[in-house]
């Protein structure tokens, strides 16, 4: 009996389920065009997920854009663990860059009352 072989760990599946899509829902968001043929079946993306399945540069970009993250951040980021920090950096890259700054001396302030860096 031949081991199944494992692909590269990706966070695909907890940013769908972040985003509250099915497997199904997201293969639909990576329509080649508009009513068109898939990029990729929800069946593929279920195997991505699960590591059982190689991934293209391609696939992985169109599904980082289908669930409005990056690329890296699918292979980088669970947002299980790093959700809400995820959320707020999203969010303050677009805010303007007074507000971003006052985040930044806010957030400064806070980690330094509660002791030192790691």
């Amino acid at each position: 009996m031949s081991e199944r072989q494992t692909y590269r760990r990706t966070y695909i599946k907890e940013w769908r389920q972040k985003k509250g899509l099915s497997l199904r829902r997201l293969a639909e968001r990576l329509e080649a065009a508009p009513g068109g043929d898939l990029l990729i079946s929800h069946t593929s993306i279920g195997r991505i997920e699960k590591g059982q399945q190689p991934y293209s540069q391609p696939i992985l970009e169109a599904i980082a854009e289908a669930l409005g993250v990056s690329a890296s951040m699918l292979l980088e980021v669970n947002p299980d663990k790093d959700g809400d920090v995820i959320d707020l950096t999203i969010r303050l890259n677009k805010a303007s860059p007074e507000l971003r700054q006052q985040a930044v001396h806010v957030l400064e302030a806070l980690l330094q009352a509660n002791g030192p860096r790691r």
